[in-house]
This record gives structure tokens, sequence and C-alpha cells, in this order.
């Protein structure tokens, strides 16, 4: 399985976050991590459908902008948001964006 990278949030710029919490797919899997902490791929996807490729580009991007943390669990994929790290760089951000969420 390869290595996933997990950046320091101090190296993510805010425009990395915005990108990432700008998709409606993304919106919605950070929104079911807030509901639940840990989440296995499949859990997070918000709807059945989405090519693999797709779901797997999304948590990338997820992950690059350091709202999530994925690690591997056997053959699963386990995702944590990575709350506190995220609201202590971005303070109110992700709190302002899922109120506005439609």
């Amino acid at each position: 399985m390869d290595r996933l990278v997990h950046p320091d949030l101090k190296d993510v710029s805010l425009a990395a976050a915005l990108h990432a919490l700008a998709d409606p797919v993304r919106l919605d899997i950070v929104a079911k991590l807030v509901e639940c902490p840990c989440l296995n791929s499949t859990a997070s996807c918000p709807t059945t459908g989405i090519p693999k490729s797709t779901l797997s580009n999304h948590f990338n991007v997820l992950r690059a902008a350091g709202l999530i943390e994925t690690s591997a669990e056997g053959r699963e994929r386990i995702n944590r948001l990575r709350r506190a790290d995220f609201d202590a760089r971005f303070p109110g951000l992700l709190d302002s964006i899922l109120a506005n969420k439609r």
C-alpha cells in the first residue's frame, strides 16, 4: 500500500483549504466526518455511484488541505477529521462553511 502524505497545517494555504471545501462531494464527506469523526472510505462517501478513482481523488484533496488524516487498518482506509488542528490554523472557517452548506 502506498504511503499517505499528511501535511503540516502550517504549510497549508487558505486557498487550498477553500478549494477542498468548495466541492459538494468533499464538503459532504467533511460533514459526515464532523458527525462521526472516524469512518472508513465507503462510509465517508456521501452517495453511491461515485467511481473509486474519483473518490480517491477527493480524499487526496482533503488530505492535502489538512482536513483529514487517513490510516490503513487491514484492507480498509480509515479517515479521521483533523478538526482541532484545522480549527487552530483557520479559526471558524469550517464552522462557517458547514453552517452555510446547502
